[in-house]
């Protein structure tokens, strides 16, 4: 038997936990740079905001100017997602994150009454302890308990948050009113190929022949109507297999010129890429850097470009990612043009342990090892980002916009993973050795 666990949302819910004066008020959580709704609380989803409204027109629906907008902090959100999940697993067989709001989980009994108790023990349990309201569906397989996650968030009159569709009765009924674009596995592209077909309920999809929904999508749709059916034949990535790209960009807060600006964040976007890669145990030899200008601007000449190079030997050093972004980036780089957008993208990625050791510079590849597992043990026992690279110190002109900020909390530190030691300084690593006042602007210095 499977659950599945969804917040409620999510965002709006973190935000009340430090300001419960936002309770039973119409509030939003906008994405980086305060563009859009990324989430809703269900005060604002009735004035009618739709998920993904830009920020700027959310005044212009009926009792628009009452709605709080906040500004997103996802270190937050993560922290408390992880405080939820390590409650979910003190009473789960086995937990398997799906995002940051939802996990599915297997139950111990296979009897529903003793399965609904301790969902119901467990919603009570997050709420006490993390303050955020959790919906909870559990069912054969993995689809059908996504099916009573969400009638169990929807259902008003469900006081303990939990629903199971275990008897055939149930399950029917809930097909019977589940929109097939509802369905988990059903896109927006092989909804629109069953409603042209005439399918317009998870009811009308089950009844399908099997050859005829292999025909409209592939293998997968034939496994989500198994799923729908009673079969568990899904499963869930594991986040332990290594990606075959990352990447890390962002919006700027507004258009900017300045190279060394851009250059600031080339380089934070390349140490953010040699993290994750140690994270995952692995090395990557391509990096791939992209500028682009702001194409809402009719104002400003618009460009955009990328470039990618090779390293000689895969690294997860952040001096030799940022080195070469740094190159490529140089090449790309465009005088009299105004940047909004830029990222750094590490490819061709092995195992750690897949390494092919350089001849020519593997004292060098050994000192660098040395020196990063020091900087992650630093990080890791005292917080994040107390030792970085000299350009990532300050985000400048290029940090995203924040405008809208929730209320601070003495104790947000403890979720963020900051240290509560606040004697322990920011320590800086400098990525090159010259003297920085007297380097060109136009040519940014990419040595170690």
């Amino acid at each position: 038997m499977y659950a599945l666990a969804d917040c409620n949302n999510f965002f709006v819910s973190c935000e009340r936990i430090f300001n419960p004066s936002l309770n039973g008020l119409p509030v939003v959580v906008l994405s980086n740079n305060d563009g859009c709704a990324i989430s809703r609380s269900n005060e604002a989803k009735a004035l009618g905001i739709p998920m993904g409204c830009p920020a700027f027109k959310i005044k212009e629906y009926p009792g628009g100017d009452k709605v709080i907008m906040l500004s997103g902090r996802h270190v937050l959100y993560r922290d408390i997602s992880n405080r939820i999940m390590r409650l979910i697993g003190e009473v789960a067989l086995h937990i398997e994150v799906y995002s940051v709001d939802e996990a599915f989980f297997k139950l111990p009994y296979d009897d529903p009454e003793r399965n609904h108790q301790l969902l119901a023990q467990l919603v009570k349990k997050i709420d006490k302890f993390v303050g955020v309201p959790v919906s909870i569906g559990f069912a054969p397989t993995r689809t059908l308990a996504k099916i009573a996650s969400h009638i169990a968030k929807k259902d008003t009159g469900n006081h303990d948050r939990v629903k199971g569709l275990t008897g055939k009765k149930e399950i029917s009924e809930a097909f019977k009113r589940t929109a097939i674009d509802d369905v988990w596995g059903i896109g927006r592209r092989l909804s629109v190929k069953l409603l042209a077909r005439d399918v317009h309920f998870a009811d009308q999809f089950t009844r399908l022949p099997k050859s005829l929904v292999q025909r409209i999508g592939n293998i997968n749709l034939v496994r989500t109507q198994l799923e729908l059916l009673g079969h568990d034949c899904m499963s869930i990535n594991s986040v332990d297999i290594v990606h075959k790209t990352i990447m890390t960009s962002r919006t700027f807060g507004h258009v900017i010129s300045k190279k060394r600006e851009i250059a600031d964040a080339i380089v934070t976007f390349a140490q953010s890429c040699a993290t994750q890669l140690r994270q995952e145990d692995a090395v990557a030899q391509q990096v791939m850097v992209y500028v682009r200008g702001d194409h809402f601007r009719k104002d400003l000449p618009y460009y955009t470009n990328s470039c990618t190079i090779r390293m000689p030997s895969h690294s997860a050093s952040p001096m030799e990612i940022s080195r070469y972004a740094l190159s490529a980036f140089n090449s790309i780089y465009r005088d009299n043009f105004y940047y909004r957008k830029a990222g750094v993208m590490v490819s061709d990625i092995i195992p750690a342990s897949h390494q092919q050791l350089d001849l020519f510079n593997g004292e060098k590849n050994v000192k660098h090892s040395k020196l990063m597992s020091a900087i992650d043990a630093i990080n890791n026992r005292y917080g994040t980002k107390k030792v970085m690279l000299a350009p990532t110190i300050s985000k400048g002109e290029w940090a995203p916009q924040h405008r809208h900020m929730g209320q601070a909390s003495k104790t947000l530190r403890f979720y963020s993973g900051m240290s509560p030691l606040s004697s322990v300084e920011r320590t800086v690593v400098k990525l090159t050795d010259s003297d920085e006042s007297h380097s060109d602007d136009n040519q940014i210095d990419n040595q170690d």
